[in-house]
């Protein structure tokens, strides 16, 4: 039986237009791959490439609770249906409400810091964001890092536990070749 990975972001756009190669990497190496975000752009493009497209309601900015509640849920109902091996999360509430629930059904997860936003500045806001990171990561075995400031913040603010391995990636941007 296929290895599945739950790939976890804002949206389809930036899925196909950042992760395209990582997307084909692991279809070469017999994963299903699922990706679970807003669907935009690239629908025909990602289920050409063999990926499941499984849309969700994701509105990026909105801090409003109930409906930051309903992707909670959302994210629950569809990765308890798919039972994933693997979970590969970018961008902030992806990080964050994929790994509330994995905590629960125990893939091995993977998110990626692409940025901090509200993070970087003192406040009450990054108090809370700080601990619920610390709890939705509990459970990361590795956190990938888009650059070291990010990494150092993670490790200043000790958001993560000693086990977790801390990668700092090369970079990563636009696929010319896709």
């Amino acid at each position: 039986m296929k290895k599945r990975i739950v790939i976890i972001a804002n949206d389809t756009t930036y899925v196909y237009n950042l992760r395209t190669a990582i997307i084909k990497e692991l279809i070469k190496r017999d994963y299903d791959v699922y990706i679970v975000a807003k669907i935009i752009l690239f629908e025909k493009e990602l289920n050409d490439m063999g990926c499941h497209l499984i849309n969700v309601n994701l509105e990026r900015r909105t801090m409003e609770i109930f409906s930051n509640i309903k992707l909670l849920l959302e994210y629950k109902k569809i990765l308890k249906r798919i039972k994933p091996d693997y979970i590969l999360s970018y961008n902030i509430k992806p990080n964050i409400y994929g790994g509330i629930i994995n905590n629960k059904i125990k893939a091995t997860f993977m998110p990626n810091i692409t940025g901090l936003g509200k993070l970087e500045y003192p406040s009450l806001t990054q108090k809370l964001l700080i601990k619920i990171m610390r709890i939705s990561f509990k459970k990361a075995k590795v956190v990938f890092f888009q650059n070291s400031e990010n990494m150092e913040f993670f490790k200043t603010k000790k958001i993560l536990s000693k086990k977790t391995k801390m990668v700092l990636l090369p970079g990563s941007g636009v696929d010319l070749d896709v």
